[in-house]
């Protein structure tokens, strides 16, 4: 018994050496771990720059850094202190940015209300897959009907009291001034803008058809304003029965090709071209294909294509995207991609396609409707061409249910007006 009381104390004596032993080495690690943090957190400190040695950065370096932020990450360093909005809004800050070569998909798709794009705006940041609610409230009251967009730019007319007004802004910036009064004020006219030398900071604009503000009858000319002179010039005469179609079935234009192209919006539908070259108005000789819907002319890397439904009597089935070709000596409608099945009634679940909406922009084709359902893309950069949902617009989960209008803005800051 003692000896086996012998033994128990002997091993209790070496389990309470093995326990301080650890002990120490628990103590050393933690020791040896605080020594560590310490060191580490020291050279943390040295190597960490003074704010005096950050102030004295070159302007230069710090423009160049400042490039890599997306264009709503510089909005909100702006509005962090005055420094940074002066730096930001500087002038070699606008010339370093101006030299900057875009990065991915540019434009923004800018939805907007059609009667109140001062209240009512959102946009599209394809970069980040993101919407950003932007209205346009540095415009005045008087100023909020969303016409067409180039480059930077947006182009807005005035309300009831004023439609004859245009104004241009850019809503990056929210810079913008009204335009020189029209030779010959009107009323509902057809507006187009397009850019002939894409490299230049200059753009014109197409009035056409329209009401007489005087007299109350159609308005048979045709006016052009140039940026360059900041003038209007009359480039023409317009046949009584084109003004008709001008002013009550037109909507959207594009830009093709030296061209400036409409689609009118009456059966049997038609397609009517202005050449900036000749100034001269003319119907392009190719027939859309029959049975059409909702059809809307889009411009992709220099081709025009035309978006519609189709369907028999008045049901539209299917939504194609046809391309103008020019096959032999003759010009014809090639259907270039078809909406699938599964996303066409997924689209049009809520009320028919009659409300259907489409704009372009390089190889991006957006779709959308009146009743602000969801907005769907086709991405003709991929192979074969990907349809895919958009996240909710912000407009969608607006009460009141509005006509709108989708328009592209390129995000950048050095556009002058």
């Amino acid at each position: 018994m003692a000896k086996n009381v012998a033994i128990g104390s002997r091993g209790d004596d070496e389990a309470t050496s093995r326990l301080e032993t650890s002990s120490s080495c628990f103590r050393l690690n933690l020791s040896s771990s605080s020594t560590a943090a310490r060191v580490e957190s020291s050279q943390a400190e040295e190597e960490q720059m003074d704010a005096c040695i950050w102030s004295m950065l070159p302007v230069e370096l710090v423009d160049k850094i400042l490039l890599w932020l997306p264009i709503p990450n510089l909005f909100q360093m702006r509005a962090v202190c005055r420094s940074w909005d002066r730096r930001i809004r500087s002038k070699s800050f606008t010339l370093t940015y101006m030299k900057t070569p875009s990065r991915g998909p540019a434009a923004w798709l800018f939805m907007c209300s059609s009667f109140n794009c001062r209240e009512h705006t959102c946009a599209y940041n394809p970069l980040q897959n993101k919407w950003h609610n932007f209205p346009l409230s540095f415009l005045p009251p008087c100023i909020r009907f969303p016409l067409t967009s180039v480059r930077e730019l947006l182009f807005v007319r005035g309300g009831l009291n004023n439609a004859g007004v245009l104004a241009v802004c850019n809503p990056m910036t929210q810079a913008w001034r009204e335009l020189p009064s029209m030779i010959h004020t009107r009323l509902n006219c057809l507006v187009g803008v397009c850019c002939e030398d894409t490299s230049a900071s200059s753009y014109k604009i197409v009035v056409a058809g329209g009401m007489s503000e005087c007299g109350g009858d159609y308005e048979c000319t045709t006016e052009v304003y140039d940026s360059l002179t900041d003038s209007w010039q009359v480039t023409g005469k317009t046949g009584r029965e084109l003004t008709v179609h001008l002013t009550w079935w037109t909507s959207n234009t594009i830009f093709c090709n030296g061209v400036l192209y409409c689609l009118t919006s009456g059966r049997p539908y038609s397609i009517i071209g202005y050449d900036m070259n000749t100034a001269v108005w003319t119907e392009v000789p190719v027939p859309p294909p029959k049975f059409l819907f909702c059809s809307f002319l889009i411009e992709r890397r220099g081709n025009l294509m035309l978006v519609g439904g189709v369907g028999t009597q008045r049901i539209c089935e299917h939504v194609h995207i046809w391309q103008l070709l020019l096959q032999g000596s003759t010009q014809q409608w090639v259907a270039v991609a078809k909406m699938p099945q599964e996303y066409f009634l997924q689209f049009s679940k809520e009320r028919n396609a009659s409300d259907l909406k489409c704009v372009g922009d390089v190889d991006l084709v957006y779709f959308f409707k009146d009743s602000h359902t969801q907005v769907m893309v086709c991405d003709f950069s991929k192979e074969p061409a990907e349809w895919r949902w958009l996240p909710t617009c912000p407009l969608s989960a607006n009460f009141h249910k509005f006509s709108v209008r989708g328009l592209f803005v390129n995000p950048r800051l050095d556009t002058s007006i």
